[in-house]
């Protein structure tokens, strides 16, 4: 489950996680303005957005206290960016010990982006193709929790299901990723 304001390590973040967000139209969000604002935790990002397909608008809030206001810590969005390609280069090579490694860094709740839902899918993608199926269950239930309007992560989820012997589950993980597609035109 997200928590709201969404816990985010590097201003970057903020950007790619409205930007990989669905509309219910389908479409993806822009961001279109930012705020600073003062809750009663600490700071916050609020961030407005704009679909790109249908015109609507939401806003996200993210909690900014892991580095908010240490310059050194501004900017870290490159290593997590950095190790997810990693990750994919030794995904595609059929390295998934290597994959697995550089993708756990990318969801890291210190050093990665620990809502960064597709590093989440890729992990457990390569759990699920390990055999290591309720880790992978994990992980791409955290996914789905994150992005829930994203067809592919519903289907992967309902095969780690089927997997683990939960048909009824798995079937219904494998209707949702139909009906995004078919609500989306895919």
């Amino acid at each position: 489950m997200v928590q709201f304001p969404i816990p985010v390590n590097s201003i970057e973040f903020e950007y790619v996680y409205v930007a990989n967000q669905r509309c219910l139209c389908g479409g993806y969000f822009s961001t279109v303005r930012q705020e600073l604002r003062q809750a009663p935790s600490g700071p916050v990002e609020h961030l407005w957005a704009r679909c790109e397909r249908c015109g609507s608008e939401t806003f996200f809030d993210f909690d900014i206290r892991s580095f908010f206001g240490q310059w050194e810590k501004y900017g870290r969005f490159q290593k997590v960016d950095d190790h997810f390609r990693t990750a994919m280069n030794h995904l595609r090579a059929g390295h998934l010990a290597e994959a697995e490694m550089a993708l756990r860094r990318v969801v890291d709740p210190e050093e990665g982006e620990p809502y960064f839902a597709w590093g989440h899918f890729h992990l457990g993608t390569v759990l699920l193709l390990e055999g290591r199926l309720e880790e992978a269950r994990e992980h791409l239930e955290q996914a789905a929790a994150i992005q829930p309007l994203e067809p592919e992560i519903h289907e992967v989820l309902g095969h780690a299901l089927q997997a683990l012997g939960e048909k009824e589950a798995a079937q219904a993980r494998f209707r949702e990723s139909a009906l995004l597609r078919e609500r989306f035109g895919e």
